[in-house]
């Protein structure tokens, strides 16, 4: 699409695609080792951070390629009769960047994930001589899933939390800007 005033194209786009689309076929675990739930939720938060990332990055790229006339500079002349006259300099072709436009980078200050879950100390009974022993942490969701099919008094919720805030646009990517003057 092209705005028809001043040929500025106008890019339309979508939603991204989803990090896992929701069409993907999955299976169901019933439980899984605390510490690694904890590192799920860190490598959703990461894929999710590189994604916003990612995105105003490509902003900055077309800001940088987006290219408009603009007229730096109107003489006013004033006759001895108080006649006002315009004279427009030559239209020059700046980027939106040099103009001033700055994507908006954000980041996550906070990500709360609350779930309801049996956890248990689980023992490995199989394995190296250096695994085996090991007591860990272990959260399972199966037993509190089939109480809530039994339509069992059970208060079971599930929250995820997230909170964005912008963040001031890496130093090294705002242009520097100089202004020279010529003496005539």
């Amino acid at each position: 699409m092209v705005s028809k005033s001043n040929k500025i194209p106008i890019v339309t786009k979508g939603f991204r695609a989803p990090i896992v689309p929701a069409e993907t076929p999955v299976r169901e675990v019933p439980s899984t080792s605390f510490a690694d739930l904890i590192r799920m939720l860190a490598e959703g938060i990461a894929e999710a951070q590189l994604s916003l990332d990612r995105s105003s990055a490509e902003m900055l790229t077309e800001l940088a390629g987006t290219r408009v006339n603009i007229v730096r500079n109107v003489t006013e002349t004033i006759d001895e009769k108080g006649n006002v006259t315009y004279k427009s300099g030559e239209p020059q072709s700046v980027s939106l960047l040099e103009l001033g436009m700055m994507p908006a980078f954000y980041q996550f200050s906070q990500a709360t994930v609350e779930v309801a879950m049996d956890l248990q100390i689980v023992e490995n009974e199989s394995g190296t001589e250096e695994t085996k022993g090991r007591k860990t942490l272990f959260a399972n969701t199966s037993d509190l899933r089939l109480e809530r099919k039994l339509n069992r008094d059970l208060k079971i919720s599930s929250k995820l939390t997230a909170t964005l805030v912008p963040v001031p646009m890496p130093l090294r990517i705002e242009p520097v800007r100089n202004t020279v003057t010529k003496a005539k």
